[in-house]
């Protein structure tokens, strides 16, 4: 399959997502960034009581190959309502074009400069997570754990289906190495696009699960699916973290395929993860 399939490929998958909450306000607007800008979209809640209010910097899946603001919209608008929450969604740079770091990097300086701007936004800069599923998920549990080091503060971290190791070591690789959904194919040669030299792989910057220490981090929200090559990536890290002393609010939904979430018009758990997922990121942002 060409570049150009695989995304479109994700697009199309926008009508398994469910009807679109038409209730929160959209608009749509750039970051800029150390290599020029991204695209971004703010959520806000009906109805949510006077700003500024929690928020949330959300960073979409797709294997850093694919995935866009609009694949993702459902899912954030859902965030947005049933959390009572800001969501900022942000169209990171994707890869063959721009390998890695250029995905981690967009999504730190996006999410310095929603720290920077919550005023504007209508943000409590006390009360802002970072978020994202799959790939997405591992640009979120980045961030999170570089905040330690005195970058901006990250309440909570909210990761959906995330893969956080791009070495590929979880049993569950083998396991479902035919998906479906995510293959290990799939996985390998997203990967290989993105970060294709094997050493930066092994980067705790890459990959968050290889993190030696995660003393300190945010607590996190981590929800999973059963059938999926990344499933013990986020067991192992909600473990992980757990051990650290973290508060984690982890569940993982058997029978489900990998970004079972982006389904939720046609799978019911898919639908109950959001609001799930929403809600204890409300919870904790509170």
């Amino acid at each position: 399959m060409s570049i150009a399939a695989y995304r479109q490929a994700a697009e199309n998958t926008r009508a398994l997502s469910g009807p679109v909450d038409e209730r929160c306000t959209v608009e749509d607007f750039t970051i800029p960034t150390r290599e020029g800008s991204v695209a971004a979209r703010r959520y806000h809640p009906p109805a949510a009581g006077s700003p500024p209010l929690p928020g949330v910097v959300y960073l979409h899946g797709g294997g850093f190959v694919r995935g866009s603001l609009d694949t993702h919209d459902r899912l954030c608008r859902e965030v947005c309502v049933q959390g009572g929450l800001v969501v900022v969604s942000v169209a990171y740079r994707l890869a063959p074009e721009h390998p890695y770091p250029a995905a981690r990097n967009d999504a730190a300086d996006a999410f310095s400069w929603v720290s920077e701007h919550a005023d504007g936004l209508g943000i409590d800069i006390d009360s802002l997570a970072v978020a994202g599923d799959s790939s997405g998920g591992a640009l979120a549990a980045g961030i999170a754990l570089a905040s330690r080091a005195g970058g901006p503060p990250v309440k909570a971290q909210g990761l959906l289906c995330p893969a956080l190791d791009a070495t590929m070591s979880s049993d569950s690789v083998e396991r479902y190495t035919d998906g479906p959904f995510l293959t290990r194919a799939a996985l390998e040669w997203s990967y290989g696009l993105y970060i294709p030299d094997a050493g930066d792989r092994r980067s705790s910057l890459a990959s968050p699960l290889l993190t030696q220490d995660l003393t300190g981090a945010p607590p996190a929200v981590i929800l999973s699916a059963e059938v999926d090559p990344v499933a013990d990536d986020a067991r192992r890290y909600g473990e992980r973290l757990a051990a650290a002393g973290i508060e984690v609010r982890s569940h993982e939904y058997k029978g489900m395929p990998h970004s079972f979430p982006l389904l939720a018009g046609v799978l019911d758990d898919g639908g109950h993860a959001i609001t799930v997922f929403a809600r204890g990121l409300s919870d904790l942002l509170r």
